[in-house]
């Protein structure tokens, strides 16, 4: 009996030992249940921990703390999973004060990212390194049918093919002709720039860096498109709020020259740019269309090596609003991009559009600008200015800090919104939302921009001024076409001044 008694007692003792001790881990998981939910410690027996020098990871909400980052967040990283993985070295782990419930621990004084798509098959190595082997870059390796593994170029697609001997010495031949002129070129450029930036808009001026020397909006078109042209600058008479007089046009060819002098708009032609056929494109990525975008690299250089602060544009905009104003908003920003919609590999990872961009002038904008005009032949073997522009602005931005925002699709939406966001659009038709401006890009050629536009009453030139007409008259009829909409004002006399294209009001 006293046997049974005893070990009754020490069955009790221990149920009250055990049953004590669950409580108080139920109870302490309770108190700190997120401490659980972050924290894993990285074990032994996963070979994560030794001489790796991490010790620990935090699990947080992917989204959220990309954007805490900065406002250069890529559009691919918009969309993907809920959570992410913050590694931690042992001794930040050791400094986290249990009162910091920052997304990103405050003992973190600098945070290395890397957004890797997730896909099947796709791993990740993540290796430490000495203080001075940091690397910018992400090197992708694929193991082949024998097993060995290989580098391969982040992007693989048919049109990303590398330039062949005549194409290299096409884009040698243009660039050795604008730099042998170059002096001159900049010397009959930089009075029209200064001429156009004193029109700079009040309220960016007051953004700009003291570096800067003005403002300008810039555009380089051919005869083919003298009538999209001439539809924007007909978009803005429709307010006295604000106006394109720092508008300054790199003409392509003679005749839309002489037809933009005669409306009396800044322009700019020089043989050391090229030599361009008149036609418009007939659809993306044609030889017409590719040949064009020699001179889009080199407006933009010329201005930007000059010191000013562009906002580049292609023809084929309407402006509701000054996007000026926007832009001054974000003095802290280099650059600024429309989003073009597309996601395709080639642009990643900011998408840019390439028809509707503001850079502004500082170092980094140009050696940016620089690297651009040194690889027109990446452009004529890739067929796509845009492509180019991508990657090196990804890698502008990661080597030397170039600021990029994607700008919102709603407030500067394209083509792509036009197509698949139809509620979008019948909002603006019907005056419940004005965005700052439209550009009508994702079309198969100049036609269907036509057809858009008018559908969606945004074509402003009466049916006199079509294109034909127009280039069989230049010097008279575009001006004219100009005035029967646009009448004379306070806010329209630079642009549409009868009497001298030299006489400038202040």
């Amino acid at each position: 009996i006293f046997f049974l008694l005893m070990v009754r007692d020490r069955i009790s003792f221990a149920s009250g030992v055990l049953f004590g001790t669950v409580l108080v881990i139920l109870v302490y998981r309770g108190r700190n249940k997120d401490s659980f939910l972050k924290y894993r410690r990285l074990e032994e027996n996963n070979a994560c921990v030794t001489d790796t020098h991490w010790q620990s990871f935090l699990k947080v909400p992917r989204l959220k703390t990309l954007q805490e980052l900065g406002s250069d967040l890529p559009a691919s990283s918009q969309t993907g999973p809920k959570q992410a993985m913050i590694l931690l070295p042992d001794e930040i782990l050791s400094r986290r004060s249990s009162s910091d419930n920052n997304t990103i621990p405050n003992s973190c004084q600098e945070i290395s990212v890397v957004i890797q798509q997730a896909s099947p098959g796709r791993c990740f190595a993540l290796s430490g390194s000495a203080p001075g082997g940091v690397s910018y870059r992400i090197t992708r390796h694929e193991r082949n049918e024998a097993g060995h593994w290989h580098s391969v170029s982040r992007i693989r697609e048919g049109r990303q093919r590398m330039p062949s001997s005549g194409t290299r010495t096409r884009a040698r031949t243009l660039m050795t002709r604008l730099v042998s002129k170059l002096d001159e070129v900049n010397a009959q450029l930089e009075p029209l720039l200064i001429k156009a930036a004193k029109h700079t808009d009040p309220e960016y001026r007051t953004s700009m860096h003291s570096s800067s020397r003005g403002a300008v909006l810039i555009m380089c078109i051919n005869a083919g498109n003298l009538d999209l042209l001439l539809n924007f600058v007909l978009s803005t008479c429709f307010t006295e709020k604000f106006n394109v007089n720092n508008l300054i046009v790199f003409a392509a060819d003679a005749q839309v020259e002489l037809a933009l002098k005669a409306a009396h708009l800044h322009v700019f032609r020089h043989a050391a740019l090229g030599e361009f056929k008149a036609a418009a494109a007939r659809s993306y990525g044609d030889h017409q269309f590719v040949e064009m975008m020699w001179l889009k690299l080199t407006c933009v250089f010329l201005v930007n090596n000059l010191g000013f602060d562009l906002l580049f544009q292609d023809a084929d905009l309407i402006w509701w609003k000054s996007p000026w104003s926007y832009f001054a908003q974000f003095p802290q920003i280099d650059t600024f991009w429309m989003d073009d919609g597309a996601r395709s590999a080639r642009f990643a990872p900011h998408y840019p559009n390439t028809g509707f961009y503001l850079i502004r002038s500082s170092t980094r904008s140009k050696i940016f600008n620089n690297q651009l005009l040194g690889s027109y032949s990446l452009v004529l073997a890739w067929q796509s200015h845009q492509a180019l522009v991508s990657q090196t602005l990804a890698e502008a931005h990661a080597a030397y800090g170039l600021s990029v925002q994607i700008l919102n699709k709603e407030l500067f939406p394209s083509g792509k919104q036009f197509h698949h966001n139809k509620p979008l659009f019948q909002r603006i038709q019907a005056g419940n939302f004005t965005p700052y401006c439209f550009h009508m890009c994702w079309t198969a050629g100049k036609d269907d921009k036509l057809k858009f536009l008018k559908q969606v009453n945004l074509w402003f030139l009466p049916p006199r001024c079509d294109i034909s007409s127009m280039l069989k008259n230049p010097d008279t009829l575009p001006a004219s076409c100009v005035r029967e909409i646009c009448p004379l004002s306070s806010t329209r006399r630079l642009l549409l001044n009868s009497s001298s294209s030299s006489s400038l009001p202040s």
